[in-house]
């Protein structure tokens, strides 16, 4: 899924330099997919080497590997850019005190900043989507192990995402950010992973019945006067079109290896463009780009930063993780 994954970080950039897709917020989109991702992925990672319960506290040491390496090195470039020649922007603009570095560095705060008003000062701005992330990766070994309590759960997240649809919560913020609004999108992604194997006919057929599902959702919103809130079009189209292709490219990869091989460095980069994208806005000046020049310099400069971090930074934990992994499934002498 490196393509796909490649092809929503850059719509995640794309949505912050103010570009729409037929009055959607592709940003919006993408996020809601990157859930759907998210369940799947850490559903197989799970299964495959952490699924004993005295194996939770590895899956936590895996995912920090994983994503703070590159968050790392981009929200330091970002508080360095701040402390030297940066100026007043939307997420930079209070002087920090110990709460917002500690904001920063836990990133898990990030997501609640309706709350905290973490986006005075958020170093790496979408990190508060992966905060939530976080969130569901305390939560997933349990999911696993327990799976009525992941799908009771995961039906009280849709419920609230329900009350979020008819305005009775914020939209935004339990319609799209916080994971009790949210949780139902991964539990779906896990459970693709799930069942694919054991119902291949019924998880296809409910996962390709996903697109009528979102439509009828979408109409009957539009009929009641509900659908124009924020992100109720962007979450609905998410799902009915997201999670079907999710499973499609599950259950037909392309085999080729030249497309693999592209849908692996394009999966590399997309990690590094989620994160770099806002510091290079600002040490670009781009917060309103005008015309193609200015697009593709940001996605050139994005892209290419990318590969270097990933290259640099990522790969090298990347290895120290899987031989981890190898040495916890090898037999005890």
């Amino acid at each position: 899924m490196g393509i796909l994954r490649f092809i929503l970080a850059i719509l995640v950039l794309l949505s912050h330099t103010g570009v729409s897709l037929l009055g959607l917020n592709p940003g919006v989109m993408a996020v809601i997919v990157f859930y759907a991702i998210s369940g799947y992925v850490m559903a197989a990672l799970i299964k495959r080497h952490y699924a004993a319960p005295n194996r939770a506290w590895s899956f936590y040491a895996d995912r920090i590997l994983r994503i703070y390496p590159q968050y790392a090195f981009y929200a330091a470039a970002a508080a360095v850019w701040f402390s030297t020649i940066g100026h007043s922007t939307l997420f930079l603009s209070d002087q920090p005190g110990v709460e917002d570095w500690l904001n920063n560095i836990l990133i898990v705060p990030l997501n609640y900043f309706m709350f905290n008003s973490a986006d005075h000062f958020t170093l790496v701005p979408p990190a508060w989507s992966l905060g939530a992330e976080l969130v569901f990766y305390i939560m997933a070994p349990w999911l696993w192990l327990r799976w009525r309590w992941a799908l009771l759960l995961g039906g009280v997240s849709l419920c609230i995402q329900a009350l979020a649809w008819h305005g009775v919560l914020n939209s935004d913020w339990w319609g799209y950010r916080l994971i009790p609004g949210v949780l139902w999108v991964f539990v779906l992604g896990m459970a693709l992973q799930r069942y694919q194997t054991s119902y291949p006919q019924v998880t296809a057929r409910v996962v390709l019945c996903l697109p009528l599902f979102s439509v009828a959702i979408a109409t009957y919103l539009a009929l009641q006067g509900y659908l124009a809130q924020p992100y109720h079009r962007e979450v609905l189209f998410s799902l009915g079109l997201g999670l079907p292709i999710v499973y499609l490219l599950s259950v037909h990869p392309f085999k080729s290896q030249w497309w693999q091989n592209l849908d692996g460095h394009l999966g590399n980069a997309s990690f590094g463009i989620f994160l770099n994208h806002f510091l290079l806005i600002w040490c670009l000046g781009l917060e309103q780009p005008q015309g193609l020049g200015h697009w593709a310099r940001l996605l050139f400069f994005s892209i290419a930063l990318s590969l270097l971090t990933q290259r640099w930074l990522e790969q090298p934990v990347q290895k120290y993780r899987k031989h981890w992994r190898q040495t916890m499934q090898s037999p005890k002498i």
